[in-house]
């Protein structure tokens, strides 16, 4: 099966204490800092606004490109994008890097089974599914031929809305809910060259089986 998924501040020194008591002024201890944070590049961005029922097919996003459903029928709905009932749904985009992260805020409902994909090239991916069992659960998976579980975390709550990132700008994989990491995977060597080459350029959202879930404010970030 094809998952073609497409505070800056200043540098902060110590300082000596002041006589105190007849005591001899005395280093309290020193630190640098970087002059500046430097915010992410945003590479594609989406906020589904539109008409209910619009297709994402061919759609432009607000930037970087234009949605290639793979799986399923993705459309608008109620300014957010929305997939068909159907097994392992995806719709992604082309980036410019395979080195980045893809965040998308989910908003849940009873039940989900949806994230974010990262790494496709047409026939291989990286993906995080969050579902409500056992308190909120996330797991990563790569897809080779078959679906392959890399890490799994529970516990991490059943909100009604929450941010999911799934951080591919390096082979070591990370995953963040509600802007906490919880889980990270390395990838191997073997795993590296599948996943992670030039061609596996592709970021987007997936939903297995997943009608319920809404995605909005999706962006992919270097």
């Amino acid at each position: 099966m094809s998952l073609c998924l497409a505070a800056s501040a200043a540098g902060l020194v110590g300082a000596s204490a002041a006589s105190l008591n007849g005591t001899s002024p005395a280093k309290l201890g020193g630190w640098t800092y970087p002059q500046t944070i430097p915010a992410p590049t945003v590479l594609a961005w989406a906020n589904f606004v539109g008409t209910n029922g619009t297709n994402l097919s061919g759609r432009a996003l607000n930037a970087g490109g234009s949605w290639i459903v793979d799986i399923g029928t993705w459309t608008i709905q109620s300014n957010t994008a929305a997939a068909s009932n159907t097994a392992i749904a995806n719709v992604g985009v082309v980036a410019t890097t395979q080195n980045a992260s893809v965040i998308a805020t989910l908003n849940l409902g009873a039940s989900a089974n949806a994230g974010v994909l990262a790494n496709d090239n047409g026939t291989v991916a990286l993906y995080a599914l969050y579902s409500k069992a056992a308190g909120g659960t996330i797991k990563l998976y790569k897809y080779t031929g078959g679906a392959t579980v890399l890490a799994t975390v529970t516990g991490v709550g059943t909100p009604t809305s929450a941010t999911l990132k799934l951080d591919s700008a390096t082979t070591t994989i990370k995953v963040s809910w509600n802007g906490t990491q919880v889980l990270s995977y390395t990838l191997t060597t073997a795993e590296a060259t599948t996943l992670h080459g030039a061609a596996n350029n592709r970021f987007g959202l997936i939903a297995d089986s997943d009608s319920v879930t809404r995605f909005d404010d999706f962006h992919i970030d270097q």
